[in-house]
C-alpha cells in the first residue's frame, strides 16, 4: 500500500516537471524569438532588450517575414496601425531595392528614363555603375512614389527602431520569459527525481516465472537480434543517410571513410589485445599526440625556415624515413611498457594506470612542442613529400586512386590476425583474459604474457602515429585528443568483450570501419558536431550493454 502511495505521488512530481519544463522552454522561446525578430545573436538580444537605446539595426524584413514582424510588435502592445504602416513601408523598401538589383527590372526602368538605352548597349551600362548608382536609387524611390526625405527615412529603418525601443523593455516585465530558465531547470529536476524513483523500482521486480514452454525459434531470433542489434541499428543508419543522400555511397566517399578508419582502426587493433585481457588503455590518444609530434619533427622539409630541427640539412627520405617511424614506435613501445608493468607487476587496474600514462603523455607532448627554436607552440607543419608519399599517398587501380594507408591497415589486421589465431602468444592471451588464475595454474606465464601484448600494442600505436602525421599534415598540442573513445568504440562495436577472453580481428576491421562511416555520415548530413558526441557516446553504451548481457547468458 505504501509503495503504491509513494508511486502515485512520484507520478505526479514527474506529470508536474514535464509541465514545468515545457513552461520554462515555451518562456525561453520568447527570448529567442525576439533574436529573430531583431535578427540578432540571443547574445545581443539580451542587451538590446535591457538597453534599446543601443539597437540601431535590424536583420532583413523579407528574411525575417513581415507578418511575424508585425505580430511580434504587436504583442508588445505598441499601437498596431503604427506598427502596420511602419512595417509595411520597410517591406516595400526592401522589395523596391531587390527589384532595382533584378537585372530586367532594371533594363526595363533604364529604357524608360534614357531613349539611347537598348539591349545591345545595356551591358555597358551597367559595368559603368554598381549597385548603389544613382539610376537604381532613382528606380527605387520611383517604385516607392516617395520623396528623397522619405526614401533616406526608409532606408535608415527609423520608424520600426523606434518601435523596438519602446516595446523591447516590456519583455523584461513577462515573468514567463524572466523566469523561463529557473522553470525548466525546476522541471528538469522533478523530472530526474521520479525517474531514479521509477527505475529503482522497476529494478526491485521480481521477474516473473515462465507459465509456458519458450519457444526454441524465437529464443533463437531473439538472441540473434539482441546480439547483433548494433550492427543492424548502424547498418539501418547508413540505408537511411544513402536513402536521404545518395551520393553519400559513391567510390571517391567510400575510400574517404575507409582512408580515416584505417589509423584509427590500427589503433583499435593494439587496444583489442588489452580489452581481451580484460583491461583498457585511455593513454591511446596522448601517445599517439606525443609519438606523431616526434615523427613531425623529424619529418619536416629542411626548406622550411621555422623546422623544429633546423640542424637537419638533409631530407629525410628513403630509408632514413625508418628513423621517425622507429621514433614514434618507440615513444609509444615506452607508454606501453609503463602501462603493462603496472598491470602485470604492480597489479594496478588498466583504467588507472592508463589514466596516469594519459596525462604524463599530454604533459610531454606540449612540452616538446613548445621547445621548438621559434619559442612558440605552433602546431608542427610542412612536411618532407618523401614522407608525405610513403604516409598519406595513393595508388591507382584503372581510374580509381585508393590510400596506401588503408593497404597497411589491411596488411596489419592481417599479421595481428595470425598472432591471435596462429601463435601461443595469442592463445595465452585469451586464456589470461578468460580466466587468469586457471592460466596461470595451466603453467601460462601470466605476467609475460601481459607485457607481450602491451608491447605489441605500442608498436601498433607508434605505426599509427607515424602514419596519422602524415594523414593530417599538422601535428599539435591536441592531436590525438579523444582517439582512444575511437579505438574502444571500434573495438567494443566489433565484439570483443571487455569482460575478456572473447574477440575476432575481423570484427574489430568491420567495427572500426561502420564506426568511420558512421561519423562521416553525421558530418555529411551536416549534423552539429556536439551532437556527435552524443551519438557516439550512445553507441559506446548500446555496445557494452550487449557485451555484457552476453555475458551475463553465457555466466
Amino acid at each position: 500500500m505504501k509503495k503504491r502511495i509513494a508511486s502515485i505521488i512520484m507520478l505526479v512530481v514527474l506529470i508536474v516537471g514535464i509541465a514545468m519544463a515545457a513552461y520554462g522552454i515555451s518562456g525561453r522561446n520568447i527570448y529567442a524569438n525576439a533574436a529573430n525578430m531583431m535578427g540578432v545573436t540571443q547574445k545581443d538580444a539580451m542587451t538590446y532588450i535591457q538597453d534599446p537605446s543601443q539597437l540601431s539595426e535590424l536583420g532583413d524584413i523579407s528574411k525575417i517575414g513581415a507578418d511575424k514582424v508585425k505580430g511580434f510588435l504587436k504583442s508588445l502592445g505598441l499601437d498596431a496601425s503604427a506598427v502596420d504602416a511602419a512595417v509595411d513601408a520597410r517591406a516595400g523598401y526592401e522589395d523596391a531595392i531587390a527589384a532595382s538589383k533584378d537585372r530586367n527590372a532594371f533594363l526595363e526602368y533604364a529604357k524608360s528614363v534614357d531613349e539611347t538605352v537598348t539591349d545591345d548597349n545595356f551591358n555597358d551600362l551597367v559595368m559603368d555603375h554598381d549597385r548603389s548608382d544613382p539610376m537604381r536609387v532613382d528606380m527605387a524611390k520611383s517604385k516607392l512614389n516617395v520623396s528623397d526625405e522619405e526614401f533616406e527615412a526608409l532606408a535608415g529603418n527609423g520608424a520600426i527602431l523606434d518601435l523596438y525601443r519602446q516595446g523591447l523593455p516590456k519583455l523584461l516585465e513577462n515573468k514567463h520569459m524572466t523566469n523561463g530558465v529557473l522553470v525548466m531547470f525546476g522541471g528538469f529536476i522533478l523530472i530526474v527525481a521520479a525517474g531514479a524513483y521509477f527505475l529503482i523500482a522497476a529494478m526491485s521486480l521480481k521477474p516473473r516465472a515462465r507459465t509456458h514452454a519458450a519457444n526454441p525459434k524465437v529464443e533463437k531470433i531473439t538472441a540473434i537480434l539482441l546480439n547483433y542489434a548494433l550492427f543492424i541499428i548502424m547498418g539501418l543508419i547508413l540505408v537511411v543517410v544513402s536513402i536521404m543522400r545518395p551520393d553519400f555511397l559513391s567510390m571517391s566517399n567510400i575510400l574517404n571513410i575507409l582512408q580515416n578508419a584505417s589509423t584509427k582502426g590500427i589503433l583499435a587493433l593494439g587496444c583489442a589485445g588489452l580489452i581481451v585481457l580484460a583491461g583498457t588503455d585511455l593513454s591511446i590518444g596522448r601517445v599517439l599526440g606525443l609519438s606523431g609530434a616526434v615523427t613531425a619533427s623529424l619529418v619536416q622539409s629542411v626548406t622550411y625556415v621555422a623546422r623544429m630541427y633546423p640542424t637537419v640539412v638533409t631530407p629525410v627520405k628513403g630509408l632514413l624515413l625508418l628513423i621517425p617511424l622507429f621514433s614514434s614506435i618507440a615513444v609509444s613501445v615506452l607508454f606501453s611498457m609503463i602501462n603493462g608493468f603496472g598491470v602485470a607487476k604492480l597489479h594496478l587496474h588498466a583504467f588507472i594506470v592508463t589514466l596516469g600514462t594519459q596525462l604524463i603523455a599530454y604533459g610531454a607532448n606540449c612540452l616538446y612542442i613548445e621547445s621548438q627554436p621559434s619559442g612558440t607552440a605552433q602546431a608542427l607543419s610542412t612536411f618532407e613529400q618523401g614522407f608525405l608519399n610513403l604516409s598519406a599517398g595513393a595508388f591507382n587501380i584503372g581510374s580509381i586512386r585508393v590510400p596506401i594507408v588503408v593497404i597497411y591497415f589491411l596488411v596489419l589486421a592481417f599479421i595481428v590476425w595470425v598472432i591471435w589465431n596462429k601463435t601461443t602468444l595469442g592463445k595465452n592471451m585469451f586464456a589470461v583474459g578468460g580466466n587468469t588464475e586457471a592460466a596461470a595454474v595451466s603453467g601460462v606465464n601470466v605476467a609475460k604474457t601481459i607485457m607481450l601484448v602491451y608491447l605489441m600494442a605500442g608498436v601498433l600505436y607508434g605505426i599509427s602515429a607515424f602514419l596519422e602525421a602524415g594523414r593530417i599534415t599538422s601535428v599539435g598540442a591536441n592531436t590525438g585528443l579523444n582517439y582512444e573513445t575511437d579505438a574502444i568504440s571500434a573495438v567494443v562495436v566489433g565484439g570483443v568483450s571487455f569482460s575478456g577472453g572473447v574477440g575476432t580481428i575481423q570484427g574489430v576491421v568491420i567495427g572500426a570501419i561502420i564506426l568511420q562511416a558512421i561519423n562521416y555520415a553525421l558530418q555529411f548530413l551536416g549534423v552539429n558536431p556536439y551532437i556527435q558526441y552524443i551519438i557516439r557516446g550512445l553507441i559506446i553504451i548500446l555496445a557494452v550493454s550487449i557485451d555484457v548481457r552476453k555475458y551475463i547468458v553465457k555466466k
